[in-house]
């Protein structure tokens, strides 16, 4: 098992996984609205064609059948745009392990210090575990909930 960049030919995989996810997670949690932006977000032409041109960074874990198990990504060189795990590896260090290696990404080619999220409620308790803290009150834009995060890498 291991985390690394998500390749081309695995990006369609990635964002399924963070479909399947989101509707088992945080759908219920969201109007309509919400549930119909975060799917046309994910299935955004020029999101990928920011990921294919290095300015939307995506790594995944990969079990050993090389599939990928979680998902993170990166927008504006410090904002965690996505997490999700796949459902049989929660609670086994999956998130944690791809959240440590985010911010080793962004404070060794990245340059930064600080790193933000719009946290989902589901996810709220996990980066609050892991150092997070709370920037502004919950909010909601285009039907998605979010509370704004902030984590300073030491």
């Amino acid at each position: 098992m291991v985390i690394r960049p998500v390749l081309d030919e695995e990006y369609a995989d990635a964002m399924e996984l963070v479909w399947k996810v989101f509707l088992e997670c945080n759908a219920s949690a969201y109007s309509n609205e919400g549930v119909f932006n975060f799917r046309k977000f994910l299935t955004d032409e020029t999101l990928y064609l920011r990921y294919r041109e290095g300015e939307y960074p995506m790594f995944a874990f990969f079990d050993d059948k090389k599939e990928p198990k979680g998902v993170i990504t990166l927008r504006n060189n410090n904002h965690i745009s996505l997490l999700f795990v796949d459902r049989e590896y929660r609670k086994r260090g999956v998130g944690k392990r791809l959240l440590e290696y985010l911010c080793e990404y962004c404070r060794e080619y990245q340059g930064q210090r600080v790193i933000t999220v719009n946290s989902s409620p589901y996810a709220i308790g996990f980066y609050r575990k892991y150092g997070f803290v709370d920037t502004d009150r919950e909010q909601m834009s285009d039907g998605i909930t979010f509370t704004p995060m902030e984590y300073v890498l030491l």
